[in-house]
């Protein structure tokens, strides 16, 4: 399999963190993909696009060894949850704890592109930006980390894929922090935890699992250049056409 996907290790990849819990991570070709570069009017050689493979050109992106496509993250750690080999699976059974993880999945998944939102607001000049814009979404953001709280506070009885996607939403804020020169005029430094001490403990003690050192904080080390990127896209449309 080949996984497209955006090599920034500062914040947590929950379909990186899938693909380890299910024991698939050394059955992955990681491909990185920078999906804001090649915009309208940049080098054209410094091409990242996927729009062969993805219509939306979004990342993540996985590609089968068949040729198959899966996008949207949610789709993806299903399927890779759906195919381990390790035996825990992240997805559970139905019933009111698999109603109660799919029920964080979209809310913390909800908050990380919401945060993606203002990240791209904050590269509009300062004058530009649209004030109203962060007082509609950080109230949302907010009260999800709130009900992160009170959910932590119960406990869980295993690791599921709703934690997968809070590790993802939360270390984004994080990387959004630090990485982006542009601040937002309401949080520029925002911490999660200030005030909610469950969800503080979880996270310092989930941030051990393997499969978030697997990738959390470290640089990527291999090719990921747009000439890699390209030659991969190719691959899996050979391998589409042979599938035909």
């Amino acid at each position: 399999m080949k996984l497209f996907y955006s090599p920034f290790h500062t914040f947590i990849h929950k379909v990186l963190v899938t693909a380890h819990e299910a024991g698939l991570w050394d059955e992955i070709e990681f491909v990185p993909t920078y999906p804001f570069k090649n915009r309208q009017g940049e080098d054209q050689d410094d091409n990242y696009t996927i729009a062969a493979l993805n219509p939306l050109d979004k990342v993540p992106t996985l590609a089968l060894d068949s040729g198959q496509v899966v996008f949207g993250s949610q789709s993806i750690v299903e399927y890779l949850d759906t195919n381990g080999t390790s035996g825990h699976r992240l997805f559970p059974a139905s019933g009111p704890a698999r109603w109660d993880a799919l029920s964080r999945l979209a809310l913390c998944d909800t908050m990380f592109e919401m945060t993606v939102m203002m990240v791209m607001e904050g590269w509009n000049p300062e004058a530009e930006q649209r004030l109203p814009y962060y007082e509609w979404i950080w109230p949302k953001i907010i009260r999800g980390m709130d009900s992160l709280e009170q959910r932590c506070k119960r406990g869980f009885d295993s690791f599921d894929i709703g934690q997968a996607s809070a590790l993802h939403a939360i270390s984004y804020l994080y990387f959004r922090a630090n990485f982006y020169d542009a601040k937002d005029p309401l949080y520029p430094d925002f911490d999660f935890a200030e005030g909610r001490p469950n969800l503080k403990a979880w996270w310092e003690e989930t941030i051990q699992r393997p499969s978030v050192t697997s990738h959390y904080n470290k640089d990527f080390e291999g090719d990921d250049s747009a000439e890699f990127c390209q030659a991969k896209v190719q691959e899996v449309l050979v391998a589409q056409r042979t599938s035909e």
